[in-house]
């Protein structure tokens, strides 16, 4: 008969260094492209503006903004906390743009030596 085998520090996952500071680079990159968006935003009014006044079509530079925001507000709503699992901004349905920290289980995006113990 087998014996079940006890859970012991080499057979529970724990996020490698190496895997752990990708994640995390990765959160603030999503992050620091969507706050790009916001910021270039009074670009977009002043060039939608410009636009109207030389009677130009403002179909294109529209949708063409409106996709960057989308796909880099649904990959900054994606990206997970390398610790808890969960979405590192999104606790219920907002978006959290002001944090930098998991919503979930409050770990930094700010890159540590090593990753959290569990």
């Amino acid at each position: 008969m087998p014996i079940p085998q006890q859970p012991n520090e080499k057979t529970l996952k724990t996020p490698d260094a190496v895997t752990f500071g990708k994640d995390l680079r990765g959160i603030v990159r999503a992050r620091t492209r969507l706050a790009v968006c916001f910021w270039t935003l009074p670009v977009y009014v002043v060039s939608i503006w410009m636009l109207l006044n030389n009677g130009h079509s403002i179909d294109s530079m529209m949708w063409i903004y409106m996709a960057v925001y989308a796909g880099f507000a649904i990959d900054m709503s994606m990206r997970n906390c390398p610790n808890c699992r969960k979405q590192f901004y999104v606790k219920s349905i907002f978006l959290n743009l002001l944090t930098k920290q998991c919503v979930h289980c409050e770990q930094t995006s700010i890159l540590t030596e090593s990753p959290p113990k569990h």
